[in-house]
């Protein structure tokens, strides 16, 4: 195998955003041809550093990542939502490496100014000796709790999260001065919606969407979503939407129970649009419980499953998990393909029914339950997420819903999600 030299592989990976049509932007475009990714991975050989993944930088006590080098692809997608230009003042919360702060840079030219802060101080001094060797000694680094933002250097013309949010924190939106925007990753029943917001008469609204997964925002201003360890460690970890109590042991043996798959007669030609359906039967199922299950292999419940990687989404039963009457009672239920997509090119392209697996003693009960409402997104024109509309009030505001209209209720502000009436 030949090995590229950084600017090859470099060159290599903007073309593969490019031509998947993830990276638009001529000027973002720009910034990913400029800026070496290998300075901010020293660790990692210069062409690895190229391959269009995450990798996990430090790991806490329990083996779960506190701290990532984020996707490309989605750094991509955030840079475009944020709409950077020439002369714009920037904050970002979560520096990480500090890779993504110099692409900021390389877009708001020597007359905008970045300023990336990040709780954690390892992180930060890895990311000022990284920022320094790539020749970015302008970028302010902050060692602080990111959802107080930065006040000194305020306001600002956009806010960047890079990390999982679960609310909007007050000193993000008044930090940001006349026509700002905010793009982060919101929890949204457990979901990661990667949204950019801007003002309104008195509330923000959401100017894109698409789904996204980062490590969660560390500080006061953290998820109440904790991980619950499940089963022998190290291993499996849940985490419930909202912070939902769980019964561990239930939840266990229901996932390492008897498995029902529901086939639902409904096409999808990529893991992408299953994540339409996934998302929208989420959103309109608030009496079901949202699960995100992360950290090892669950070996006799997903023996031969074409499954994505770990974590992955699933529904369980209603009522309160914690109640022994309910183990054994309640069910776990997930989307998946009917076959696995054995290349990129065919996750992309090629169709594959879905199915529901159920877990369970009474996961086939609520696997078929899914499956007609696979069925109804399916009948309703197949909602998609670049249709969704998310608003946000700051609290007390009264809002009254319409039908069809999902409302969630956060320490500062309240959500009102919806698709338009079909």
């Amino acid at each position: 195998m030949i090995s590229l030299t950084p600017d090859a592989a470099r060159a290599r990976l903007v073309d593969e955003l490019r031509d998947s049509g993830r990276l638009t932007s001529p000027t973002v475009e720009a910034a990913f041809r400029a800026v070496p990714r290998h300075l901010f991975l020293p660790e990692m050989a210069a062409s690895e550093a190229y391959q269009d993944e995450a990798f996990v930088i430090k790991t806490g006590a329990d083996g779960l990542p506190v701290s990532s080098s984020s996707q490309p692809a989605i750094m991509a997608i955030m840079l475009q939502q944020l709409g950077l230009a020439p002369g714009h003042r920037v904050l970002e919360v979560g520096t990480g490496t500090g890779y993504n702060a110099a692409l900021m840079t390389h877009l708001v030219g020597e007359r905008g100014s970045v300023v990336t802060v990040d709780i954690d101080a390892d992180m930060v001094a890895r990311a000022q000796a990284n920022l320094a060797a790539a020749g970015y000694l302008n970028v302010i680094v902050i060692c602080g709790d990111g959802g107080f933002g930065a006040p000194g250097y305020a306001p600002y013309d956009r806010l960047i999260v890079t990390a999982g949010a679960w609310d909007l924190a007050p000193e993000w939106l008044a930090e940001l001065g006349s026509g700002g925007r905010i793009v982060l990753p919101l929890s949204v029943r457990g979901i990661q919606l990667c949204l950019a917001l801007e003002r309104e008469a008195g509330h923000w609204r959401s100017r894109s969407a698409c789904r996204c997964g980062f490590i969660r925002l560390a500080g006061v201003f953290g998820s109440p979503e904790p991980f619950v360890p499940v089963g022998p460690q190290p291993g499996l970890h849940v985490q419930a939407d909202d912070g939902r109590p769980l019964d561990a042991e239930a939840l266990y043996a229901a996932l390492t129970g008897p498995v029902t798959d529901v086939p639902c007669g409904v096409q999808v030609v990529s893991l992408s649009e299953l994540a339409e359906a996934d998302l929208w039967i989420t959103l309109t199922e608030p009496g079901l419980a949202r699960l995100t299950i992360a950290g090892g292999p669950l070996r006799s419940a997903m023996r031969d499953a074409p499954l994505p990687l770990l974590p992955f989404g699933a529904l369980a039963g209603s009522g309160d998990l914690r109640e022994p009457r309910w183990a054994g009672e309640f069910g776990v239920a997930a989307l998946i393909p009917a076959r696995p997509w054995a290349s990129p090119a065919e996750r992309r392209y090629a169709e594959s029914g879905i199915v529901v697996r159920g877990f369970g003693p009474t996961g086939g009960d609520l696997a078929r339950q899914l499956a007609d409402r696979v069925r109804a997104w399916h009948e309703r024109g197949r909602p998609r997420i670049s249709g969704l509309s998310v608003i946000a009030y700051p609290l007390p505001t009264p809002v009254t819903g319409r039908p069809g209209q999902t409302i969630l209720e956060r320490r500062h502000t309240r959500l009102v999600l919806g698709w338009p009436a079909p």
